[in-house]
């Protein structure tokens, strides 16, 4: 299929992006800037303008498009909520959600599909009541004075209503209501891991509260199964079977990251730092995928403590990972990245880096590199040893003596509809242990993106020559 992408830069969006590729499908993406995206993405696309709250996408983006997936909207997350930034969240929601509607009924004639996110919050907070797809939904307001749950619950609402209502007669409307979503480097996780590796972690308020959770995985395997499964159809809740309550999921995180987790936060103190929004970090939603599962659509993750171990690394490890898919045959880019020296072209220059190791020596399982450069203005050395190399897939390569306590990093190749997917998975550990890491991480951090960020520029740059 052709499929039209929303929102396709996020967390889900990447993930997603990357799964319908490797499908075979043939993707189109909306945003609001091609000109930042154009070869940062991490599957193939083309790119089109759209500001959501403008008006209706371009017509030359529906072309030859059989089915859109919408997942573009402001996060809820990130602050304390005033009327100003409801009224974003309502509007990126519902307005955006109404123009792409607009769109399929102007210039989507080959439209069949339109599948768009939404969320569990359309409950409303229902305590131990157990709730699927014939639950009724809360009443919910979307003034801005009404509290956080209510409005959360009126915010759904009105973007289901503009996902659903409005659309040709032929155009099958799915909406997926997403519960909390567990992946690598992004979602719940990105927020709460660093709390729990420092021993800090615990339940939120009375911790009775229910969380339906849902593996990142699982959820772009979900809308793919929207797309292509005609009997899906309407309001389908995208969570994994087994929710569990706030207590619950404190302690089996606490568990895998291997520190305690028996610290609480009142729900006052929440009240104090988050103001309205505490309401809907206490809310309790115990929702089940029942249309899944009568569907045959079976989970990869639904044991929580399974799924955290295969997304938590060690508590003193900091996580990065880059993606970037480049459009050039694998040899190609294998071999660039088999020479040490070209590591020289995509570092930064303001760190002064210089491989030391002679140009024609060999690149192979065990062979060690040597290094220079500047941090920070001190000059550093580092010797590098290549730990695994599988010609034409993978490499590995570990820091010996360098700036850090650790550096192992990853390099995966994949052949992907004519290019190449490359994912960088860096485990890290900031220098001075315990010290280093409350001075210094969130800067290290920082630098360590930096420069990844440098280096997917310049790749970019490398291969579109």
């Amino acid at each position: 299929m052709k499929i039209l992408v929303t929102g396709a830069t996020g967390f889900v969006g990447q993930e997603l992006g990357i799964h319908l590729a490797r499908q075979g499908h043939q993707l189109h993406v909306l945003t609001r800037n091609p000109a930042k995206h154009e070869g940062m993405l991490p599957f193939p696309a083309r790119l089109f303008a759209w500001d959501a709250d403008q008006g209706v996408p371009p017509a030359e983006a529906f072309e030859g498009v059989d089915a859109v997936v919408h997942l573009a909207g402001e996060s809820i997350a990130g602050g304390r909520w005033n009327a100003r930034r409801k009224q974003a969240i309502l509007d990126s929601r519902v307005r955006g959600t109404l123009h792409l509607v607009e769109g399929i009924r102007k210039h989507g004639s080959g439209v069949k599909t339109f599948v768009s996110a939404a969320a569990v919050g359309i409950y409303g907070d229902r305590g131990d009541e157990v709730l699927d797809e014939a639950s009724a939904p809360a009443s919910g307001s979307t003034d801005p004075e009404a509290s956080a749950v209510d409005f959360l619950a009126g915010v759904c609402h009105e973007w289901e209503a503009a996902a659903t209502h409005g659309l040709p007669e032929q155009v099958r409307p799915v909406v997926v209501r997403i519960g909390i979503v567990l992946g690598e480097g992004g979602g719940a996780l990105k927020e709460m891991l660093p709390v729990f590796k420092w021993g800090v972690g615990g339940a939120l308020g009375s911790g009775r509260q229910w969380m339906s959770w849902i593996h990142l995985h699982d959820l772009v395997r979900i809308f793919e199964f929207a797309l292509t499964q005609s009997s899906m159809r309407g309001p389908v809740n995208g969570v994994g079977p087994a929710p569990v309550t706030n207590a619950e999921f404190t302690k089996a995180l606490g568990s895998v990251v291997g520190k305690p987790a028996i610290l609480k936060t009142p729900g006052a103190a929440l009240r104090v730092a988050l103001g309205g929004m505490a309401q809907a970090v206490l809310s309790s939603q115990r929702v089940l995928p029942k249309k899944l599962q009568e569907s045959g659509f079976s989970f990869q993750f639904s044991d929580l403590k399974e799924a955290l171990r295969g997304l938590v690394s060690s508590p003193a490890d900091q996580v990065l990972v880059m993606r970037q898919w480049i459009p050039a045959p694998l040899p190609r880019v294998f071999d660039f990245f088999s020479s040490a020296h070209n590591l020289e072209r995509i570092t930064p220059p303001w760190l002064n880096f210089q491989v030391l190791t002679p140009a024609d020596k060999k690149i192979e399982a065990g062979s060690l590199i040597d290094y220079q450069l500047r941090i920070r203005g001190m000059p550093v050395r580092w010797r590098t040893l290549i730990e695994s190399w599988e010609l034409g897939r993978s490499f590995v390569d570990t820091q010996l003596r360098g700036p850090y306590r650790k550096w192992h990093h990853t390099h995966r190749f994949e052949e992907l509809q004519g290019g190449v997917l490359i994912e960088d998975r860096v485990l890290y550990r900031v220098p001075f242990f315990f010290v280093g890491e409350a001075v210094g991480g969130a800067w290290v951090r920082r630098d360590v993106e930096q420069i990844f960020e440098y280096r997917k520029k310049i790749i970019r740059e490398i291969f579109a020559q």
